[in-house]
């Protein structure tokens, strides 16, 4: 009798982005970005929303020193099959956002087909999709 050993694998990754005002953020996931709600704690401290399959965890950020560290240096990446039927469902609810937060699809040279953008606390959201 011979005994398999496998190693145990991950089977998803959420990221835990830090926010300021927790029912702004949701507000922004949910009306413009078309996230659904899934948990929201009683003092709006976390929560949790989803798209498809993949989920976005907000907690909100207590110091406001740990805010500004991270603004602007926060990327996620959200995989996609339709990056351009996406944007156009999603392009009315982007074009008021402030210049430099959205910027259209484009072709990377790394073969992906991408647009971004940017949320109220200067996370980078990355929609891709595989071109190759």
């Amino acid at each position: 009798m011979t005994i398999e050993h496998t190693n145990p694998s991950i089977e998803d990754a959420v990221a835990i982005i830090p926010v300021s005002d927790m029912g702004q953020t949701l507000d922004f996931y949910e009306q413009v970005l078309g996230f659904e709600k899934r948990f929201v704690s009683e003092d709006l401290s976390f929560a949790t929303v989803c798209h498809g399959e993949a989920a976005l965890h907000f907690i909100k950020a207590g110091d406001e020193d740990a805010l500004k560290a991270t603004s602007n240096h926060i990327s996620i990446y959200l995989w996609s099959k339709e990056v351009d039927r996406l944007y156009a469902s999603l392009e009315p609810k982007l074009s008021p956002l402030p210049r430099g937060h959205v910027r259209a699809p484009f072709d990377q040279p790394y073969g992906m087909r991408e647009f971004h953008v940017k949320d109220s606390d200067g996370c980078l959201l990355i929609f891709g999709e595989n071109k190759n």
